[in-house]
């Protein structure tokens, strides 16, 4: 007689993870020989999809696909009627059918050729025939009273028969077997909602930007939920590029990575260098993390700690990169001659390891690079097969003019096959040189007049006169306060991305100016709420001279 305990039984669930496939071949390896010469497992589309099957009245008459066969004597002795993975007629009056409607056990004491029932499923009476099959038990799978599908018994010809006591050891068997089943459809169910979490919590759509073009992303169809990308634009042209994945798996991880993601875009938003990004987010997320330890649990189980994560600006008016990495995240860089490198970054710890601060690897890409970030989300020691994955990806992208489809079926498939990190993939772009303009004024009150009409200029090449009276405005009011409050020199840049018009003011002073709706008594401090009527979006940055105040313009269509 069998003897497997409940909690034998749930590591068979416990080791396949959310394979249900596999958890059904495990069960029925655990039932031969002790219960049967020949078992298999029957189970309902909607159980191998994860979803609540319903009752047992209710799905009598729905097929089945068979999830595992085993023999006693290999396939030697016995050949299955359904492969593992067919769909399974469930014709009327058999004891798979009865045991599907009524819910109980049926025992087939002795197998008579002659049965109705085995007319009706020809395929499997046959096979049966072939197998001298001389006995039969089918019981239900059930939990709560939710029908996951069966399990059927054979003995052969030359063992005993099935008896009562036979009956009760089976359906003890299935019931146990249930949980399992049932354990491992709940995983996949979670999964799912993870993974329509996930997506919900991720970008529409990639931005369009003069800065480079979003071939494609990706995000693991099979992940955990707590993986994630992100595309933001940011002042002077430039754009942000992120990737990271989050420890664990769930929604609770899912939500766990859309608040990282929200944390970067806010810190990215201030124009932060990407080792400033991750600095704060390390400090954050070990902040976050300790405060959930102190409450015990947290409602949601949210955790932030071990998450890998990689941060890329790209300036296409310098075409240079400056990137930062927590975790095993990385970036590799395909130059338009096809060459292909990984740059060397510094290695820091996941997120939320704290200790010691992240540098920024600074590189050069030209125009046309492709720049492919992965979140890694393994920081296992690296076996043989991995240490090669990086090999692979460099050989795949060596081939000629490689398209993102390609370069992302390699990484899921030839690169990180049982592992697929997210990867973003976009190719850069540079401004034209034309397209950029620059002016050194010196630091007094004549300068402003100056600004002005070097800027009327340079806007009439471009042919946006109709931006030249509001840019003007700007251009006065952004000069005058660095001149006012800066002793060093003046710098004024103009850049025009085919999109927005860009003004960019920058001097040696690390007083940022604060917008502020003027009282009607004030003698000052209207320019920059004029400034900010006359721009759609406007900011700051610090530098390591100083500062750039910036104001960006729709070009007229």
């Amino acid at each position: 007689m069998i003897a497997r305990s409940p909690s034998e039984l749930e590591n068979l669930a416990s080791d396949t993870g959310t394979d249900m496939f596999r958890t059904a071949e495990n069960l029925a390896e655990a039932a031969v020989p002790e219960l049967g010469d020949i078992v298999t497992v029957e189970l309902l589309e909607l159980t191998l999809r994860g979803e609540v099957p319903p009752p047992g009245a209710l799905c009598g008459s729905t097929p089945l696909r068979r999830a595992a066969f085993r023999s006693l004597r290999g396939a030697s002795g016995a050949r299955p009627a359904y492969a593992v993975g067919d769909m399974i007629p469930n014709p009327p009056t058999t004891p798979y059918r009865q045991t599907l409607a009524h819910l109980r056990p049926r025992l087939i004491r002795e197998l008579n050729d002659d049965s109705l029932w085995l007319a009706r499923d020809s395929a499997r009476a046959r096979v049966m025939r072939e197998a001298r099959v001389r006995s039969l038990v089918v019981v239900p799978l059930v939990v709560q009273g939710a029908v996951l599908g069966l399990v059927a018994l054979c003995r052969q010809a030359d063992s005993a028969p099935y008896d009562a006591g036979d009956l009760q050891a089976a359906a003890t068997f299935a019931e146990r077997a249930a949980l399992c089943i049932d354990l491992v459809r709940r995983r996949i169910q979670e999964r799912a909602r993870a993974r329509l979490l996930q997506r919900a919590l991720l970008p529409e759509a990639l931005p369009s930007l003069s800065a480079l073009e979003a071939a494609r992303s990706h995000v693991p169809v099979e992940g955990s939920g707590g993986e994630w990308f992100d595309i933001i634009p940011l002042s002077g042209a430039r754009v942000a590029l992120v990737v990271g994945a989050t420890e664990g798996e769930g929604a609770d991880t899912a939500v766990g990575m859309s608040q990282l993601r929200a944390m970067i875009l806010t810190l990215a938003l201030q124009d932060l260098a990407p080792d400033e990004i991750l600095s704060s987010l390390d400090e954050v997320a070990s902040r976050l993390d300790r405060e959930h330890e102190a409450h015990l649990q947290h409602p949601f189980g949210l955790k932030y700690v071990g998450s890998s994560c990689i941060c890329v600006v790209y300036d296409p008016v310098t075409a240079h990169c400056s990137l930062s990495r927590a975790g095993d995240a990385d970036l590799v860089v395909v130059h338009p001659d096809g060459t292909v490198n990984s740059p060397v970054l510094a290695s820091h710890p996941p997120l939320g390891a704290g200790g010691q601060p992240f540098e920024a690897t600074e590189i050069d890409v030209y125009s046309g690079s492709i720049l492919l970030l992965n979140s890694g989300g393994d920081n296992a020691p690296l076996s043989d097969a991995q240490t090669t994955a990086a090999e692979r990806l460099h050989e795949v992208l060596s081939r000629p003019g490689p398209d993102a489809q390609e370069i992302l079926e390699a990484v899921r498939w030839d690169v990180s096959p049982g592992h697929e990190p997210a990867v973003l993939v976009t190719r850069t772009r540079a401004l034209d040189t034309d397209n950029v303009a620059t002016r050194s004024l010196p630091p007094h009150a004549a300068a402003v007049a100056a600004a002005r009409r070097w800027t009327g200029r340079q806007l009439a090449r471009w042919m946006l006169n109709e931006l030249a009276y509001p840019t003007a405005l700007i251009v006065s009011e952004l000069v005058t306060n660095a001149i006012r409050y800066s002793t060093g020199p003046v710098e004024l840049r103009l850049i025009n991305d085919d999109r927005t018009l860009i003004c960019e003011v920058s001097d040696t002073s690390s007083t940022a100016p604060h917008l502020r709706e003027p009282e009607r008594c004030d003698e000052s401090g209207r320019g920059l709420f004029i400034v900010a009527q006359l721009a759609q979006h406007q900011g700051t940055r610090y530098t390591a001279s100083g500062k750039t105040v910036w104001t960006e313009q729709d070009l007229p269509t």
